[in-house]
């Protein structure tokens, strides 16, 4: 589930304009076997909201994930260390509101990350968020795999968000190490000889 999301996280989180798109994006050439190239493209509108958080509180420590797509549902991620073992949760895509009007909310259930997955009760995550400044423009172009090409237009918005997390009767404050609103159109192309 963690690298659902972390994927996820990771696509989003490139902020910028690169300077040129690559070779392998523009119209490929005929074949030499005189084939012509075959080129199908899928478009979505993207917006959402993405937090990574992390806290600890004396001996119990929490990292977060949470992501809500508007084209893609909602993914959480919930992992806490103790000292009597390791829990972890999470799920998605769901059709879950994570982030609304401000408030953050989401009810991961547990399990300890042992031979007996045995159920832990719920981590309840809960907070606010604000924009911090203006959005930034984002352009992004990745080739994966080999063929397959998806543009990123649009914008990200930082977050300022306040975050706790409830798991096995604690209550951990959270930093948030990554907090942003988006809205992105996303082209993927697949390229290929017909």
């Amino acid at each position: 589930m963690r690298t659902t999301t972390r994927a996820a996280l990771a696509c989003l989180t490139v902020i910028g304009a690169l300077t040129a798109m690559p070779a392998a994006a523009q119209a490929a050439p005929p074949g030499t076997d005189g084939s012509k190239p075959v080129r199908t493209v899928e478009k979505t509108v993207e917006k959402g909201y993405a937090l990574n958080c992390s806290g600890r509180s004396g001996d119990v420590s929490v990292a977060v994930d949470l992501y809500q797509n508007s084209a893609f549902g909602s993914h959480t991620g919930v992992s806490v260390e103790t000292p009597e073992g390791e829990y972890g949760g999470g799920y998605g895509p769901e059709d879950t509101v994570l982030f609304s009007d401000g408030a953050v909310t989401a009810t991961v259930p547990l399990r300890k990350l042992d031979d007996t997955r045995e159920p832990a009760g719920d981590a309840v995550v809960t907070g606010t968020y604000a924009t911090a400044g203006r959005p930034t423009r984002v352009h992004e172009v990745i080739e994966d795999p080999a063929g397959h090409y998806v543009v990123t237009r649009g914008t990200n918005t930082r977050l300022d968000a306040s975050v706790t997390a409830d798991v096995l009767g604690r209550t951990v404050p959270l930093s948030c190490s990554t907090a942003f609103a988006f809205d992105l159109t996303v082209l993927r192309f697949t390229t290929g000889r017909g």
